[in-house]
């Protein structure tokens, strides 16, 4: 029987990563538990005051509007990690600079590269990383904000969950963000689906992530040695032996 994985990352990630793991001989069960939605981002100040832009996700870089790149195109853009720099270079952007797949890494590049009393743009969701604003503010910079995507939570019916899951074991979940963990241990415990989760491996992109399983009492967790989605895959695949 094929190893029954949860994905409940937001489209279209769930499905790329769902296709990633029936390739490799899992039963991926598609749940997304936030969908992204589009906004239009309220800029301070006009975009030629900026020194650099920050993103921290690729879905940040996909809700970048048209008419902020062309105009914003080469400026230094600061990106949390590879798959999101390399999604801003796909877009348009030609000074990009990957961090090591966290706001901690990203704000010490940031410091490295950018000189003090630099004015930043962080494009990013209505949903963020606690703590990043103040290690940017540490480093004597500004930092403005606009909002040009939110991560917004999808509410299931309990039976609609139930079916989707369904009674068998699932065998392990990757779970890439701390918002994710949150959402994803009370729909477990609001469900009453403990016993088919009972013996999930959890598999984490940071330990943060991790710490969101809390709840869940006795979780097995694992931590991908790099922050991002293409580590913790990897995490996955040596539990599972392929």
């Amino acid at each position: 029987m094929k190893r029954r994985v949860l994905v409940t990352r937001p489209e279209p990630g769930a499905s790329a990563t769902g296709a990633k793991l029936e390739k490799e001989g899992f039963a991926p069960i598609l749940l997304p538990l936030t969908r992204i939605v589009s906004l239009e981002p309220d800029i301070p100040q006009p975009l030629e005051t900026y020194d650099a832009l920050v993103v921290t996700s690729p879905n940040a870089v996909r809700h970048i509007p048209q008419a902020v790149i062309a105009v914003a195109r080469a400026l230094p853009l600061f990106a949390v990690g590879e798959a999101t720099g390399e999604t801003a270079t796909q877009v348009g952007f030609t000074d990009v600079r990957a961090a090591g797949g966290t706001a901690i890494l990203l704000a010490e590049l940031i410091g490295r590269d950018m000189a003090a009393g630099a004015r930043l743009l962080h494009l990013a969701a209505v949903q963020r990383t606690r703590g990043f604003i103040e290690a940017i503010s540490a480093l004597d910079m500004s930092m403005d904000i606009a909002e040009v995507y939110s991560a917004e939570e999808v509410s299931y019916p309990t039976d609609f969950v139930k079916g989707a899951v369904g009674p068998e074991a699932i065998w392990g979940a990757p779970v890439l963000s701390e918002r994710a963990g949150q959402i994803l241990s009370r729909l477990i415990i609001d469900t009453r689906m403990q016993q088919q989760f009972e013996l999930t491996r959890f598999f984490c992109i940071s330990a943060k992530v991790a710490r969101a399983l809390a709840p869940l009492t006795n979780a097995t967790t694992f931590i991908s040695h790099e922050p991002s989605e293409e580590s913790v895959l990897e995490l996955l695949l040596r539990h599972a032996g392929n």
